[in-house]
């Protein structure tokens, strides 16, 4: 019998692995309440405390996000450490600030000036060329080491994020999907960033594919 429910448990948690989807970049931007980079300041049980340099929709000089849990189908790459520097994309739920994404996507790592994107949310069906690889390495040589993802250059990736953010906004699904996606700015409003920015481009080409 105990060998029958552990069966079942392997078996559900295979199915739901199996069936999770990871969020997009742009889906990360658009359904984001907030999304901000900074440094954490102070790890406690179950919160964060990040100073911000940067944000959207955050007036505040810090934040407390709720830590991610790890589950079978998502792990962190790292434990959390004072002085981190990481991008977070946040939900507001039950009052209080959690980052996106079940898989951990909406905690990306910052590292001199480089931010590290995770792969899954710029293609699921495999390494695409439009960017370079990671080749971040972790110092406890622990999970996801190196890193899985996309290297790019910090300031571009926040500019792009800022444009969607503010010339896009869309309506969310019954299952957790961009529809009717609007264009709030005028396309000369960022063209010319787009020819100077891959992640833009990228990003627009998208939503617009």
């Amino acid at each position: 019998m105990k060998k029958l429910i552990l069966l079942l448990i392997l078996l559900l948690t295979s199915t739901i692995k199996a069936d999770y989807i990871s969020p997009s970049l742009n889906e990360l931007i658009l359904k984001a309440d907030k999304i901000l980079y900074g440094e954490i300041v102070c790890v406690d049980e179950s919160v964060i405390e990040v100073s911000v340099y940067n944000s959207i929709n955050h007036n505040s000089k810090s934040i407390t996000i709720i830590k991610f849990k790890e589950r079978n189908c998502g792990i962190r790459w790292m434990e959390y450490e004072v002085g981190d520097t990481s991008l977070f994309f946040l939900n507001l739920k039950n009052g209080r600030y959690r980052s996106m994404g079940g898989g951990n996507e909406g905690e990306v790592p910052i590292h001199n000036d480089k931010i590290y994107v995770h792969a899954s949310t710029i293609s699921t069906m495999g390494f695409v060329g439009h960017f370079d690889r990671s080749d971040l390495q972790m110092e406890d040589n622990g999970y996801n080491n190196p890193y899985n993802g996309y290297v790019m250059d910090l300031n571009d990736f926040w500019q792009a994020t800022v444009v969607i953010k503010k010339c896009f906004k869309s309506e969310i699904s019954k299952t957790g999907n961009l529809v009717n996606i609007q264009q709030l700015c005028a396309a000369t409003d960022y063209e010319s960033t787009m020819k100077e920015n891959k992640i833009l481009n990228w990003a627009i080409s998208e939503i617009k594919s």
